[in-house]
């Protein structure tokens, strides 16, 4: 909850928050997975806020992030980020590797 309230519920990759009926609605994405195989952890360094689309396609592999926080594969641009956002760098290494971006 934390990373989403950070970004006031708006997606890092297209600024979208989407309103519902209880109030605004956006995904915390864990860069590294959870659970076997991955061993990814639960932490805010592990954690992008994203809409669903862009979550969706962020599991599924369709596009990744560098080092320097661009966005590669069938998205450009840059990955929005707050100062106070710390990511783990080896996350998103892990990323890219297991979904063949080099």
């Amino acid at each position: 909850m934390q990373i989403k309230k950070l970004y006031d519920f708006k997606c890092q990759v297209c600024q979208i928050t989407i309103q519902t009926k209880l109030g605004h609605y956006a995904e915390g994405a864990h860069i590294k997975p959870l659970g076997k195989p991955h061993n990814g952890d639960d932490n805010p360094d592990n954690l992008i806020c994203l809409c669903p689309n862009h979550h969706i396609m962020f599991d599924k592999g369709v596009f990744s992030i560098t080092d320097k926080l661009k966005l590669i594969g069938a998205l450009s641009g840059e990955l929005i980020i707050n100062s106070n956002h710390k990511l783990n760098f080896s996350n998103l290494q892990y990323h890219r590797q297991i979904h063949g971006f080099k």
